[in-house]
């Protein structure tokens, strides 16, 4: 269960600074940004050396293919945050910025 928890988080943070990158070089096309968010997961998990098929004790042909698809898992769960984002958003209605509705009025 720890090994999912390190995926999604490493997610996050793929998600966060790839929109970081992207607002910085003002880029809007879906395919580059597809692209480069998978390859920035790939390239996070090869600089931690991490495998989640080594953590869970699966056998992989190659040492360079746990990495690998491990980078490619964590590039997918990056894209699973913004809907995670605006559903707990939606159910706290933070930045809605209407304190009133939010506190109930004795009558």
């Amino acid at each position: 269960m720890h090994h999912f928890a390190i995926v999604a988080l490493l997610g996050l943070a793929v998600y966060k600074t790839a929109e970081f990158v992207y607002g910085l070089v003002n880029l809007d096309d879906s395919r580059i940004r597809l692209l480069g968010t998978l390859a920035l997961g790939i390239v996070a998990t090869e600089l931690l050396d991490y495998s989640v098929f080594a953590g869970w004790g699966i056998a992989v042909r190659d040492s360079w293919m746990g990495p690998l698809f491990t980078g490619l898992m964590v590039g997918a769960m990056s894209y699973v945050w913004p809907a995670v984002v605006s559903l707990i958003s939606s159910y706290t209605r933070s930045g809605s910025g209407d304190i009133d509705q939010r506190t109930p009025r004795a009558a």
